[in-house]
């Protein structure tokens, strides 16, 4: 389906099951189809909401910058084309960063707020990751070959060794790089401008609802540090850290956290 948001930017949207709703929203050049896994795995027990964020997959692609509340908004005006009034929120990494604004901004549209993989500040050596693939991006999309060596050095950040060891897995994960089409340079640029600007570290205190933070190990792209500090700043919050586990913790760590969050959403009023 298609949303339009408030400044007319049109939204695809993937809508797969049924029960409870759930917003399921992805990561820096992440289409809604990177949560397939978690929309398959519940699709008898929930409804899952998943959007191409804007600046990606089939969503338009306005001009940077980009802010993680205004994409927060964005996700506000999903919940309002489908008809949820509240839901469960799971965010992974730039996603949960919107998360932090959706539930910080209305907290009613909220039942529980699930952080995966993300920050509520970017860290110095993740910021000039970020910064140089910025000015990188524009030319390596621009030729087949760079695309494709691009797509390999982002997946050596995405990923942690143990899952390039399985030669199934990380076949599957480059075929799903090539099946999509390449996000436009503006939509790249304005994603990372919305990741490099984020900081809810002086506000997150004020979120009194049930709150998960999933957090691998081995993430190189969101340092440990970055998930313990937000359980730390999230009242109440619960830290479930995975071993042998990078950034994309929902393909590496599937049965981990599904299960956590069932038992997460089983809780919540």
């Amino acid at each position: 389906m298609q949303v339009i948001a408030r400044d007319g930017t049109r939204l695809h949207v993937v809508a797969q099951g049924q029960g409870d709703p759930v917003l399921w929203l992805q990561g820096l050049n992440a289409p809604a189809a990177a949560w397939s896994v978690q929309l398959a795995h519940f699709a008898q027990s929930h409804r899952g909401i998943a959007p191409d964020a804007r600046g990606v997959g089939a969503s338009d692609a306005p001009p940077p910058p980009y802010t993680t509340r205004e994409m927060a908004e964005d996700a506000i005006a999903v919940l309002d084309a489908c008809s949820v009034p509240r839901a469960h929120v799971v965010g992974l990494s730039l996603g949960g960063a919107v998360a932090q604004e959706l539930a910080l901004a209305h907290p009613q549209r909220v039942r529980s707020l699930a952080l995966l993989s993300t920050f509520a500040v970017q860290p110095p050596r993740t910021r000039a990751l970020l910064s140089a693939w910025r000015a990188l991006y524009p030319a390596a999309i621009a030729d087949p070959e760079l695309r494709h060596a691009w797509e390999l050095q982002a997946y050596t950040w995405l990923f942690s060794d143990r899952y390039w060891r399985s030669d199934a897995a990380m076949r599957a994960a480059l075929r799903f790089a090539r099946e999509q089409p390449p996000q436009t340079p503006a939509g790249f640029v304005g994603q990372v401008d919305a990741a490099l600007a984020h900081d809810a570290r002086d506000r997150l205190s004020q979120l009194k609802l049930p709150a998960l933070v999933i957090h691998g190990v081995l993430d190189q792209l969101a340092p440990l540090a970055t998930g313990e500090e937000l359980a730390n700043l999230i009242q109440g919050a619960e830290l479930l850290v995975i071993p042998d586990a990078g950034h994309a913790i929902n393909l590496e760590a599937q049965r981990a956290v599904n299960n956590a969050l069932r038992s997460l959403w089983k809780r919540a009023p």
